[in-house]
């Protein structure tokens, strides 16, 4: 069976790459600075925090996005697949580059519709993946324009259904949190 994109990537694997890689990445790891799930690096002479996820859809996934309850000092993502829109840089191993915040692989999620107001572009198959759906959630929740007027292009039902996921995304999911660099004027929540 052909190998897709969600088992491609782990986040063992994620890990050994950034170190493997860090040249052709444009990425310094600081030796010593692992702490969890969390690395020191530099990128264009800037340090930063970066999580190491196996998709960036896994900001959401493990609460990451709730900084007002839980204070971590990641400022970057280093993950095997970009599929979600999220409010930090991401390198993605598979693409080989940076993403800016807020920036997905697909540019524009606006719906273009047809004569019987039904979407009719590429998004629109991948919407229906869990690609797709990763990166739909993502965008809403950091409430893009684009996404807000696909949302609207879809039936009723199924507006209910991703509205309740991306509230159900936006508070801290239950159980021990993902081990990060913890900004150091705040305990854990």
């Amino acid at each position: 069976m052909k190998e897709r994109r969600y088992s491609c990537y782990r986040q063992e694997e994620v890990w050994a790459m950034l170190y493997q890689q860090q040249a052709t990445f444009g990425v310094k790891v600081h030796d010593g600075s692992v702490c969890g799930n969390s690395v020191a690096l530099t990128h264009e002479g800037v340090m930063q925090w970066a999580v190491i996820l196996a998709r960036s859809s896994d900001w959401y996934t493990f609460s990451l996005n709730c900084v007002e309850r839980w204070h971590h000092e990641v400022s970057c993502i280093v993950c095997g697949t970009h599929d979600s829109c999220v409010p930090v840089p991401v390198l993605a191993m598979d693409a080989g580059r940076w993403y800016q915040p807020l920036e997905t692989r697909i540019k524009d999620l606006t719906p273009k519709l047809n004569a019987h107001g039904k979407p009719i572009d590429t998004f629109e198959q991948r919407r229906k993946t869990r690609y797709g759906h990763a990166m739909l959630l993502g965008a809403l929740l950091c409430e893009r324009a684009d996404a807000k007027k696909r949302l609207a292009s879809l039936p009723p039902s199924t507006q209910r259904r991703i509205l309740a996921q991306v509230r159900a995304l936006r508070l801290r999911r239950q159980g021990r949190p993902l081990k990060v660099k913890e900004s150091s004027n705040h305990k854990e929540a």
